[in-house]
Order: C-alpha cells, then structure tokens, then sequence
C-alpha cells in the first residue's frame, strides 16, 4: 500500500508541473484518433492503462506486458464526413498500425478536391519488473492536395502494481519537420501523462478507472476521464475526451472481440467506431 500511495502521489504532482508545450498544434492530426474504439469508448485516457493490443499505439511501454500476438481493425464516419481506418498487428515486445484518413469528396470554387493522409507506426516495449519503457515511431505522408512526408518519435513509461498504473508518453519529442511544396511545419512536442485504478474483485469481473492530462498549464489543457467495468466477455464503459462524453460496450467470444464506441460533439454529427479483434 505504501508503494502505491507513492506512485500516487508522484503521478499528482507531475499532473500539476509538467507541460511542455504552451499550446498544442498536431500537423498529423490523425495520430490523434487512435486505433481502439475501447480507448474511445473511454475517452481516449489510456495512456496509463494500455493492457491490450492497443498499447502499440496509446503507451508502447505497455508491450511488456503483451504475450499473444493479435491483430485489429477499426472503421470510423468521423462527423458524417470524414472517413478514418486502421489496420493493428501486435507480437510480444513489437507492433506495427497502418492509418488512413479520407475527407470525401469536397466543391471548392475550382472544382472538386480531397483531403487525404495516412500514417504508419512502428512501437517497442519491454518490461523489468513493475517499470515498463518503450517508444512508437510515427511516419506521416499526405497525398492530396498536397504531397507532404515527416516523422516523430515518442518514447514512453509505464509503472505497474497490483491496483495502481502510471503511464506517461512524450510525444514528437525528436521529430522531422513535415515537409509541404510551398512550406515546413514542425511537430510539437507535449507530455501526456495518467493514472489508472484496477480493480478485480473476483475471477472474469473488474473495473478500470482512467484519468489523463495534457498540456495542464499551457494555454490549451485538455482533460481525458474514462471508466470501465466488465463481466467475462462483456463490458461496458464511459468517459470524457476533452470535448464531450464518450461511451463504449465490447462483446468478446474466445479469440474474437467486438469493441464499439460513440463520440458525443455539440457542434458536429456524433461518430461512432467499430474495432474488430483476434488474439491468438
């Protein structure tokens, strides 16, 4: 108990004194959709949680604690309009993630264009004991209407005890400026740090609470907030994602998971995700 009140304690005062950036521009925004509709389902706060495939992607320090290999896919409408997709494969220590992003077609006053992009992630992580450290690579190309190529690299930690997790991932933290015909945009790097309470009151049954920051004392602080309770193969969650509540539900079969999530926006068209999932 006394070591998880330490790790409590230390987790608060880095949420209160830790930010690297004043304000938070993602040029490759689409590194910011995530590829699990579990961790949309709890509002995106799952860097201290990270104990599936996901971890490639939201806290690579969690890989040391994955010991199947799965793979993964989630489809998404983003506001009715913007289609978003992701293909996840993950072994012991290593995994990959391909993202697309498609805007559709749009009427401009010279004719019809699209935004288009896609992203590629490569992640490592390994475990001594509670102490988990790893990184994600991040390679960014845009295709339309501009041409455009970059990468960043995240390196990343988490700690794990019986009850309390703390995750934290420096992100763009060595980068490559992305590289347009007519100019170059920097990434910026920031700190996303969180906690997270499991508890496991009995064989199959469990309730996650997630809690993460980013930015706190910058001009632009966002908050995230998820919880999740499950029953064997069944669980249901709910969270907040800095602009609205999120909610989740998940239906597993042996080998085979169904995660959904829907995204709450007050001034766009709710979205919903769907993720499929096989572990072997």
């Amino acid at each position: 108990m006394k070591c998880v009140m330490t790790i409590f304690m230390l987790t608060i005062s880095l949420l209160t004194v830790t930010s690297f950036a004043s304000e938070y521009g993602n040029v490759a925004s689409i590194f910011d959709l995530s590829t699990s509709a579990r961790a949309a389902g709890m509002g995106g706060a799952f860097v201290a949680l990270s104990d599936d495939e996901s971890a490639a992607f939201c806290n690579p320090a969690g890989l040391g604690w994955i010991h199947n290999i799965s793979f993964s896919s989630l489809l998404a409408r983003q506001f009715d309009t913007v289609s978003y997709a992701a293909l996840q494969l993950v072994v012991p220590y290593f995994g990959v993630a391909v993202l697309y992003l498609d805007s559709g077609p749009i009427e401009g006053s010279e004719g019809t264009f699209s935004y288009t992009s896609g992203g590629g992630v490569i992640s490592s992580g390994f475990n001594i004991g509670p102490v988990g450290i790893g990184g994600r690579l991040k390679v960014y190309r845009a295709t339309s209407p501009n041409e455009a190529t970059g990468w960043a690299f995240d390196p990343a930690l988490l700690v794990v005890t019986d009850i309390v997790r703390v995750g934290l991932l420096v992100e763009n933290a060595y980068s490559e400026p992305i590289v347009f015909p007519s100019h170059t945009e920097d990434w910026t790097p920031q700190m996303r740090i969180g906690i997270a309470v499991t508890l496991k009151p009995s064989a199959g049954v469990g309730v996650n609470v997630s809690v993460e920051g980013v930015g706190l004392f910058s001009g632009s602080p966002r908050l995230y907030a998820g919880f999740e309770t499950y029953v064997d193969g069944l669980a249901a969650r709910v969270g907040y994602d800095g602009d609205g509540a999120t909610f989740g539900l998940s239906v597993r079969f042996s080998s085979f998971q169904i995660d959904w999530a829907y995204i709450t926006r007050g001034a766009f068209p709710d979205t919903n995700r769907v993720s499929l999932g096989f572990r072997f």
